[in-house]
């Protein structure tokens, strides 16, 4: 509880429309937070470890031949000279540190997934970590993780690609046969405004979604839930090139309007499943 409270607060404090924020503060904060990272990175390279990521509150490091008795005395010497205790996570049979949308050389700092030795992994960021994901997406993307977690290092996960792009064609199919529940498919969404508030004539699933509970008289209200399917999406690049601009695009049907004629696209969602693979199984091409 203390931490979460800290935590909340220092995001707070660097919060443009905060009660009791105060940017000086927030600042101070990342500066003792660096000074932290950068004596620890230090201590690490002078004991032969090279630091190959870093977030707030941890440092991945990398040295061949070592063991768990290496990392564990320099969490020790690490210690001695912060005057605080810090934890040993593991050992990782591979990490991947996604490259970001704006620089391929620059990994996102909070996205990350890997293997422990004992094939437990580890995941923050992606797909399967949201909540936004719908149920299927989240439960594959966790299912080729294990697949791959079974590698005991890059190349073997590399071997391992046939198997995953099987597991792929078995879910590409259920969708394609329809044998999906259209609650699996939901996206949901917690709207931080009230409807009126947002600029609704947006072409997105969300406003179009949105829109048609506001025809039915149920409007919604900043911190309620919004859960939908897509039901006929096309993309507006390819639309505009055929001119075709006279559908709405894309239709999304929100679970409360759900009936027995109401069909998910097939299409877009195979779309999403192929990103959802993607995004794991990339990095290992």
């Amino acid at each position: 509880a203390l931490k979460w409270i800290l935590v909340t607060s220092f995001g707070y404090l660097g919060f443009n429309n905060a009660k009791f924020g105060r940017i000086d503060a927030h600042i101070s904060v990342c500066a003792f937070d660096r000074q932290i990272f950068l004596k620890a990175a230090k201590a690490a390279e002078k004991c032969g470890f090279r630091v190959i990521h870093g977030i707030v509150d941890s440092i991945w490091i990398q040295k061949k031949g070592t063991k768990q008795q290496d990392y564990l005395e320099l969490k020790e010497a690490i210690e001695d000279m912060m005057g605080f205790s810090i934890s040993f996570e593991g050992i990782y049979r591979w990490i991947v540190f996604p490259p970001s949308k704006v620089n391929d050389n620059l990994p996102v700092v909070n996205r990350y997934f890997g293997a422990f030795d004992d094939s437990n992994i580890k995941i923050r960021g992606i797909e399967t970590r949201r909540h936004d994901t719908p149920s299927l997406f989240a439960k594959f993307q966790n299912e080729i993780l294990e697949i791959m977690a079974s590698g005991r290092d890059i190349e073997e996960v590399r071997r391992l690609m046939p198997k995953v792009f099987e597991h792929f064609e078995r879910y590409r199919q259920r969708l394609k046969d329809r044998s999906i529940s259209l609650e699996e498919l939901a996206f949901t969404k917690r709207r931080s405004k009230d409807f009126n508030e947002y600029q609704i004539n947006r072409k997105t699933a969300e406003n179009n979604a949105m829109k048609q509970l506001n025809t039915e008289g149920k409007l919604l209200e900043g911190g309620q839930i919004l859960r939908y399917v897509i039901t006929n999406y096309e993309d507006r690049k390819k639309s505009h090139s055929k001119g075709l601009n006279t559908r709405n695009i894309p239709v999304a049907t929100p679970l409360e309007l759900v009936d027995n004629n109401t069909l998910y696209d097939i299409d877009r969602y195979i779309e999403l499943l192929s990103q959802i693979c993607n995004s794991v199984v990339e990095p290992f091409r």
